[in-house]
């Protein structure tokens, strides 16, 4: 995600800015799977997660360097989206507040390895496309070969690029959303 660095508090400092992006980047993935594990909606985690992002750089020249960001970074998270679960009113309500403190909880205190949380997410990605049909394995493989284009894979397959990229973002967000319910199921087990 793209973050505009001009809105901080921070001056625009360079070395800050660095930091930022930094510790932003390297805990993104976690936070994400976080905000998951408390708004079971993927579109609604997304939204938050945005407004999670916003609101953590606007405030960063708060955050003491050194801390643990992670943390700083879940408190921010959990607000907002109870702010989130607010604004949807009462009958979007699915779990109990308490609930849901105690998964976020213990999603904030989860300190796992990033190289084996990639691991995790690179295995739910592949068991994720091999469930795909096989039409749709063959397309999303293919586009990920190196130098695939949309425009000469449409022309390869006689159809049109519109066409094709719309295949492919519905291949796109099934994968996408295959992989979010691996990753909260064994977030939560």
């Amino acid at each position: 995600m793209a973050v505009d660095t001009s809105s901080s508090n921070s001056g625009g400092d360079p070395t800050r800015v660095g930091e930022f992006l930094e510790l932003y980047s390297a805990h993104y993935a976690r936070l994400q799977f976080y905000l998951m594990a408390l708004l079971p909606a993927a579109g609604d985690a997304a939204d938050v997660l945005q407004e999670t992002s916003l609101v953590l750089w606007r405030k960063f020249d708060t955050f003491e360097s050194g801390t643990n960001f992670y943390a700083w970074a879940c408190k921010i998270a959990r607000l907002q989206a109870l702010k989130h679960r607010e604004r949807l009113g009462r009958a979007a309500r699915v779990l109990d507040i308490g609930v849901l403190e105690q998964l976020a909880d213990e999603a904030a205190e989860m300190q796992a390895d990033p190289s084996s949380e990639r691991r995790e997410m690179l295995g739910a990605l592949s068991n994720c496309v091999e469930r795909l049909p096989e039409a749709d394995q063959a397309l999303i493989r293919k586009r990920y070969q190196p130098d695939a284009t949309v425009k000469r894979m449409a022309e390869e397959l006689g159809r049109s690029a519109n066409s094709l990229s719309k295949s492919l973002g519905r291949i796109r967000r099934a994968l996408l959303e295959c992989v979010e319910r691996r990753m909260l199921r064994e977030l939560r087990e």
